[in-house]
């Protein structure tokens, strides 16, 4: 492991080169380059529809080529290089974003504008229902656009536009796109493709997607140090002298049951006219993966003598020999209805958007379903829109979803809960050119109905922005928001194991909403060489809703309570782009970022899962049809923790990959890529698993992708 001073010092380096890469392209020549649909960023996610330069706050957007070359997995470990955004981590399989600290239901995973209608926000183990593959563009909120979405997504929003109803009108009779890949790390194969057909605007398409993997390698063992003495000890603690079992030796070398497979089939029809489109889809989704470090044999057990020390919630126990390890079984058929009206009116755009999902997955042990989870859900958004192109655009929208969600086995940890939510919201901008307001308020009403009572909520946010133009490449913002969030489901009724979190969850009738109030400074610098932005952000929250240990244990489990405490959120992030110049007909650039984010609560301590100060350092250099990238990921120690969780120590991580274009009259384009090139041993603070579960080692990746 690396020491606490050497992770300082990478990370120290990280700044420094910060500072140097923009110094040095300040002293180059601007390098021309054509304009693609890369360089027009337009932030569809937002109601407002403006330019990634031009937003108030903090927002990300991956185009479907940069995803094609980032590919890394699941669609949290693909947006890792995104400042401020973590995962999960639950193995390869199952990730779901972290923004800013913050997860689960206060980061809202959208389609196309709407809820992922899976059970990812209910346990880190659940997977989204949503690929990165084959999307068309991925947006991260942060900070007052994400208000259109909810209180609830106070930490941001992450809407994955997937492009399955065609919206727009074909160049030729058939279009469309195949990707082919490979990974050496889990002898792994991904394949995508997608057929659209024009027949005068009516619209018929057709798309396919598959990704599989074995147990992934590792450069050591799958514990950590600590853990590994202290299931020895456990093992000489149970010893009394008789031959009860066979010492399992700890996983070296690869991690168990992270194998996955998961395919995606969809076909949709539209009609695209002058006035809009309309049109319907309907996709299946089917996954079967292993839980790594997901042992249940502590919850069929429990010979604890009296006087062992209890592990905190990240730690886990042997598998017994003879066990077969859980796997879980996903399905979900989702149906989904878009459509967009262009008028000539007063609000001259009017979109709609309805989904319906029937989500099942099931929980297997030892090849029979220990828990079954269901979900049919609903969720519908209607927004009209004005902008003129005067100095003066706005939208208003209604929201409604509607959910069953159920657990039946082992793990059913929650009853039966019907989710009511309804929404309004309204934004408005006002730009005068050196200077501008902007504004949104959202009211929102939530019941949940479980088997115990049934509660409500009444929500109202808010937010205030005020922007300035200083001079042409420079736009400054400042923004003051308050945010109420209702409860979730699990949050009020949960009671019960949840052996994902390693605790007995109990969720609490008597919860209230949680407000915040955030503030957020935006610095963004848009010129010829050199593009950066950097922001700074505050969160007081009153009531923040969180999982604490009550210091009881039952059936074998500590218990963790839902509870309100009042905490703050607060950190940075900052980012930098910069052509450097050219050498022998190479044009190189640099991207550098930063981020950082805190987590303490009022009372004393620190916010558990709270991510560490992280840094992604790249250099590419592109001549012809060739590109070349190569990148630094560094990552410091964590050691403010929770005092029930485990520290983290910090680690470096180095990655390139190569893009070709061979044909200059078609599209294709090669990649080849490889991630920990050093095969470093990393781990996830965010995940619960990161003392049984490392990161993946080195991984050679090639994939090929054509359009046409």
């Amino acid at each position: 492991m690396a020491s606490d001073f050497s992770h300082a010092r990478r990370l120290g380096a990280a700044v420094s080169l910060l500072a140097l890469t923009g110094s040095a392209a300040l002293a180059q020549t601007a390098i021309p380059a054509e304009a693609d649909a890369d360089d027009v960023i337009v932030v569809r996610s937002a109601p407002l529809q403006l330019r990634s330069e031009e937003m108030v706050g903090s927002v990300g957007v991956v185009s479907a080529r940069q995803i094609e070359r980032d590919l890394n997995g699941n669609i949290a470990d693909t947006l890792d290089r995104l400042p401020g955004v973590n995962s999960t981590y639950f193995g390869p399989a199952a990730g779901r974003p972290i923004v800013r600290g913050l997860g689960a239901d206060r980061v809202r995973v959208l389609i196309n504008g709407l809820g992922a209608l899976d059970a990812s926000s209910a346990s880190p183990d659940h997977a989204v229902s949503a690929e990165a593959l084959g999307a068309r563009q991925i947006e991260v909120l942060r900070g007052p656009a994400a208000i259109a979405y909810g209180g609830g997504a106070v930490g941001g929003v992450v809407n994955v536009l997937d492009g399955r109803i065609p919206s727009e009108r074909n160049e030729n009779l058939i279009d469309g796109f195949a990707y082919l890949g490979a990974t050496s790390v889990d002898e792994g194969a991904q394949a995508a493709g997608r057929v659209t057909a024009d027949f005068n605007g009516l619209m018929i398409q057709l798309e396919g997607l598959k990704r599989e993997g074995d147990d992934f390698d590792i450069p050591g063992f799958a514990e950590t140090e600590a853990l590994r003495e202290d299931h020895h000890h456990e093992d000489e603690d149970h010893d009394d002298g008789e031959d009860h079992h066979d010492e399992e030796e700890p996983a070296h070398g690869s991690v168990p049951d992270s194998d996955y497979t998961f395919e995606t089939y969809s076909g949709a029809v539209s009609l695209v006219r002058d006035w809009g489109f309309i049109g319907l889809s309907v996709k299946e989704t089917d996954a079967e993966y292993g839980l790594p470090g997901h042992d249940h044999a502590h919850e069929e057990e429990h010979d604890h003598e009296e006087g062992e020390d209890d592990h905190d919630e990240d730690h886990d126990d042997h598998a017994h020999e003879g066990e077969e390890a859980p796997r879980l079984v996903l399905d979900q058929t989702r149906i989904d209805l878009r459509g967009e009206l262009n008028r000539d009116a007063l609000f001259n755009r009017v979109r709609w958007s309805f989904a319906h999902a029937h989500y099942t997955h099931a929980e297997l042990e030892e090849g029979e379903i220990g828990t079954l989870f269901r979900k049919n859900g609903f969720e519908g958004r209607i927004e009209v829109g004005h902008d003129h192109g005067g100095d003066r655009q706005g939208a208003w929208g209604i929201q409604a979803l509607t959910q069953d969600f159920s657990a039946e086995g082992d793990e059913s940890y929650i009853e039966p809960v019907t989710t009511q939510d309804w929404g309004a919201f309204v934004t408005e901008r006002w730009d005068n050119g050196d200077w501008g307001l902007e504004g949104g308020l959202r009211v929102e009403s939530r019941e949940l109905s479980g088997q115990r009572a049934t509660r409500s909520f009444d929500t109202v946010s808010g937010s205030g922005s005020v922007f300035v133009r200083p001079r042409e490449d420079w736009f400054l913002a400042a923004t003051l928001s308050r945010t109420e969030r209702a409860p979730t489901d699990a949050e009020v009724f949960a009671d019960g194991p949840h052996a994902a979190t390693r605790a007995y969850e109990r969720g609490s009738l008597d919860l209230d909403t949680e407000v915040a109030w955030s503030g957020e400074l935006t610095a963004r610098y848009s010129g010829a060489r050199v593009s950066a932005e950097g922001n700074v952000f505050y969160a007081d929250y009153d009531g923040f809703i969180g999982l604490f240990p009550t210091g009881e244990e039952e059936e074998g489990f500590d218990v963790f309570e839902y509870r309100q405490a009042d905490t703050a959120l607060y950190g940075f992030e900052a980012q930098l782009t910069a052509a450097l110049g050219a050498v022998r007909g190479w044009a190189f650039s640099g991207e550098a970022s930063l981020d950082y984010v805190r987590g303490t609560v009022d009372d004393g301590g620190d916010l558990p899962r709270i991510p560490p100060l992280s840094s992604n350092i790249a250099l590419i250099a592109e001549r012809g049809v060739w590109s070349v990238r190569g990148e630094a990921h560094l990552v410091a120690d964590q050691d403010e923790t929770a005092a029930f969780e485990t520290e983290t120590d910090g680690y470096a991580m180095f990655n390139a990959d190569l893009e070709v274009t061979p044909f200059a009259d078609r599209d294709v384009r090669v990649i080849l890529g490889v991630r920990n090139i050093t095969d470093e041993e990393g781990r996830v603070h965010t995940s619960f698993l990161k003392d049984q579960v490392p990161l993946p080692g080195r991984n050679v990746r090639i994939a090929v992708r054509t359009s046409f």
